[in-house]
């Protein structure tokens, strides 16, 4: 690990910067505590954080890893390049979101967004991943790893095409709220849907290895006939026509679908003995909490497989309830996206940072675990399912102080990993 190590811990100090700041958004609702800051700046500065410099550079490594691993190649020095400039990229960006949001300020007679130009340059440094990758697997036979990793990056692309489209609505004279918040919802909901739950799930095929299952070729499949679509549910119903309000609908039906079959596969293998130390596991609830704490890496994936199938289950419902739209529950949809991106993209890199890199690299990853379920729970009480009598003022102050709990996991493994025996 020692040739990578300032990889993965800057990845880290980067989710910890995120915390950091997605904690003190929390402590602006519940305290009203906000250093003259706007909030709405501070959530985009915490989400775009945790997208561009936690997840995708961590994901550029481990890829990258498994890759050399399979085509026998050493690890190549321009993933090295590719890594350190998008943790620059990430970190010059993320002062411009937290002071600007989105917003464009005056340069000259011009007037630009710089928070958007600046994650414009991430995006090109991405570019530069895909070129790689495409050279790196150009002749390995197609396994259900690569295709994953394949449609993610096609994702990743396509999410990307979003982000450069909203920056051309000014200059070709287009004003109209509709345009500016579908292109947006492109790019954020394929970048997290897409890219970040294909390419980790490619991670968990990777390190489980399961038997050949039939149902996951038509599965996937699925997945990328209702993705494109789904973009559509995060906008606000007003602006999106009756029969995208249906299509985004069966798109959303279709993923969680597909994605459930996956779940169901990878939840399989973890006890199958095939992907890491252990023997094969039986016997119940107990060997399995058992295997959690033992040296068994796989039994790492249960918990992220978990809380994907929560975000399927919530997705499965919305999708099928007439009447609700998505955009109109923001306390729900903060919920679902913290159980996908904090909870089966967070702790599905950690498993595989485990696996590839060894225990040592995530010492204390027990820890994040714990307190990522922590924060999970405490976003129920901001939502409508929660009960009515049992909510009270305690709510956000709560929420806020738990946000710090993850933070404080993740700096005990940045200190940890400064071990050099790991």
């Amino acid at each position: 690990m020692a040739e990578d190590r300032w990889l993965w811990r800057g990845a880290l100090g980067c989710l910890i910067l995120a915390g950091l700041t997605g904690a003190f958004f929390r402590f602006g609702l519940g305290y009203g505590f906000t250093l003259g800051l706007d909030l709405g700046n501070v959530r985009h500065a915490h989400s775009h954080l945790m997208y561009l410099g936690w997840a995708t550079p961590t994901l550029f490594v481990l890829m990258a890893r498994q890759l050399s691993a399979l085509t026998g190649r050493p690890f190549s020095r321009a993933v090295k390049v590719v890594v350190g400039a998008t943790l620059v990229g990430a970190l010059a960006a993320y002062p411009l979101f937290l002071a600007f949001g989105y917003r464009s300020v005056a340069l000259g007679e011009a007037r630009v967004p710089p928070a958007a130009v600046a994650a414009g340059l991430n995006m090109l440094v991405w570019y530069g991943f895909v070129v790689w990758y495409a050279r790196a697997r150009r002749g390995q036979r197609l396994t259900r790893v690569l295709l994953f990793w394949d449609l993610a990056l096609a994702f990743l692309v396509l999410a990307s095409l979003g982000a450069w489209g909203l920056t051309m609505l000014k200059p070709l004279g287009i004003d109209d709220p509709a345009w500016s918040t579908a292109l947006t919802h492109l790019f954020l909901d394929l970048f997290s849907e897409g890219w970040f739950v294909l390419a980790v799930l490619g991670l968990a095929y990777a390190v489980l290895k399961p038997d050949g299952h039939k149902a996951g070729h038509w599965s996937l499949w699925l997945i990328c006939i209702g993705l494109p679509t789904t973009f559509a549910l995060g906008m606000p119903a007003s602006l999106v026509p009756p029969v995208l309000k249906v299509i985004a609908r069966l798109g959303s039906l279709l993923v969680a679908a597909g994605l459930l079959v996956h779940v169901w596969i990878l939840w399989g293998a973890v006890g199958e003995g095939k992907g890491g130390e252990g023997e094969r596991e039986r016997g119940g609830f107990g060997q399995v909490l058992r295997s959690f704490f033992s040296h068994d890496q796989r039994a790492l994936w249960r918990i992220p497989l978990v809380l994907l199938w929560a975000k399927l289950i919530v997705q499965l419902v919305l999708g099928l309830w007439p009447g609700v739209w998505w955009s109109e529950l923001h306390t729900l949809r903060i919920l679902y996206l913290h159980l996908m991106l904090l909870g089966f993209v967070t702790l599905g890199l950690v498993a595989a940072a485990t696996y590839v890199w060894g225990r040592a690299a995530t010492r204390g990853r027990l820890w994040l675990y714990g307190t990522v379920l922590l924060v999970i729970a405490s976003l129920m009480p901001l939502t409508p399912v929660w009960p009515m009598a049992w909510r009270g003022p305690w709510i956000l102050p709560v929420a806020a102080w738990i946000a710090l709990a993850p933070v404080v996991a993740a700096a005990w493994m940045l200190i940890a990993t400064a071990d050099k025996r790991g």
